[in-house]
């Protein structure tokens, strides 16, 4: 057990403090603002806009811009189905769906996980090694060591406070976009006016993008963090009053994500920019870290890898604690444990567990020399393939009667689900019958 456990304490979300009972912290419960976007933007989301950019040009920004209102709108959606149910998404969809479709989303999705999670820790290899010249393995196998001691001794929100200021390295390539004399009519095409190139690298980057811009872990922590966050208010016995008290929540939550999607969209939006104006436009290639630092020169100068490498450590410990929480709820509702203290327990030692296995598989990937960009952008990769069956079941859970009762999720919102989810498996149909056909 760790330190100051207590009985009936909360080992998974919400890392809210106000109750005075230390929360672990893989639930995600990152509020607005730079943390959010940090942890939206991990080293994954890094590398992979990086490589659009530097790769398409400005052909790709289009995806950040328009695939906004579904991300929207599918979080909106996972909140809803957890506020008016009182469970997250793994366990309505045990309740609603057959074994084989449920196994077949939360396997997949808890595949991507993992993997996304041994990216992340070569990711932070990666950093250290731009920062003091260490060793990749080395350095992969510390920060996992202390991302783990992190989720297990100390709150999320606790910690975030800190990582928030180092995020902010993000930010540079806004500043990368303000410096350069960049051909701003042109990009206001390119962001709203969709440009489709039927060839399989075009088509598996788009897929990349959109993997690492609707991320299915964010689905099930959004879901799972409204249903830590009402359990402490009980429940109210009169139907009109738990609708009413219902609706107030989820026109907060409403707000808070419009603002939160709209701050880690736009920095995706700034890396693209950002790699397209330098990379693409002088026709280097992405091919190692110190590429990917020199997205950042126009601001940094010669300390565009310590910029880099503080971004992918800070965004990398913040963006572990919400995949692998998520993942082990995942875990604990496909088995069925109930909800209490010794299921609490239980999630945290599955949190720990899936943590240990992604760091385990990130460190063997770093000793045997893989290429990290690939490797982040692969991870995307399998992220967007794999997100399709999560979208579906999610948008047809938010349809049900027995699910969510009277207050189904408004139509709009329900089109613009079956907009993301139709494009993101219609990415995935035309990148694989490109290949195919040649």
């Amino acid at each position: 057990m760790p330190p100051n456990d207590q009985k009936g304490a909360t080992h998974y979300p919400s890392g809210n403090a106000e109750g005075g009972t230390p929360a672990h912290s893989w639930a995600a419960d990152i509020g607005p603002g730079v943390v959010t976007m940090a942890a939206d933007n991990d080293p994954a989301g890094i590398a992979t806009y990086s490589l659009a950019g530097a790769q398409f040009g400005y052909d790709m920004l289009w995806s950040c811009v328009l695939s906004y209102p579904s991300i929207v709108a599918l979080q909106l959606v996972s909140a809803r189905i957890a506020v008016l149910t009182g469970n997250g998404l793994t366990t309505n969809m045990r309740e609603h769906y057959s074994r084989l479709w449920f196994f077949l989303a939360v396997g997949r999705f808890l595949i991507a996980n993992t993997f996304n999670i041994a990216a992340d820790v070569v990711a932070m290899g990666v950093g250290a090694h731009l920062l003091w010249l260490g060793s990749i393995p080395g350095s992969a196998t510390f920060f996992l060591i202390l991302s783990i001691a992190l989720q297990w001794f100390v709150p999320y929100a606790k910690y975030a406070r800190v990582l928030r200021w180092l995020a902010l390295s993000l930010f540079a390539y806004v500043g990368v976009d303000i410096v350069l004399h960049l051909p701003w009519t042109r990009l206001t095409a390119k962001l709203f006016v969709p440009h489709i190139s039927w060839s399989g690298d075009y088509l598996e980057m788009l897929l990349a993008v959109l993997g690492t811009t609707i991320s299915p872990y964010l689905l099930y922590s959004q879901a799972e963090q409204q249903v830590e966050a009402q359990r402490p208010q009980g429940e109210c016995s009169d139907r009109t009053q738990r609708n009413e008290a219902a609706q107030r929540r989820l026109r907060r939550i409403r707000r808070d994500t419009l603002i939160r999607t709209a701050l880690s969209n736009a920095v995706a939006v700034s890396i693209l920019i950002a790699a397209a104006a330098t990379l693409h436009a002088s026709g280097r290639a992405l091919d190692s870290a110190a590429s990917l630092a020199s997205v950042l020169a126009p601001v940094a100068g010669q300390f565009d890898k310590h910029l880099l490498g503080v971004a992918l450590i800070s965004s990398a410990l913040l963006a572990l604690p919400p995949l692998a929480g998520s993942a082990a709820h995942a875990v604990a509702s496909t088995i069925g444990w109930p909800i209490d203290p010794q299921h609490n327990r239980r999630i945290a030692f599955a949190l720990i567990a899936i943590v240990a296995l992604g760091g385990a598989l990130g460190v063997v990937l770093a000793a045997l020399r893989l290429d990290p960009i690939r490797l982040l952008y692969w991870s995307a990769v399998v992220n967007g393939t794999t997100a399709t069956p999560v979208m579906v079941l999610l948008v047809l859970l938010s349809t049900r009667h027995s699910s969510v009762g009277d207050l189904s999720a408004h139509w709009a919102l329900r089109a613009l689900s079956w907009f993301a989810t139709v494009g993101m498996g219609a990415a995935v149909v035309a990148r694989y019958a490109c290949g195919w056909l040649g």
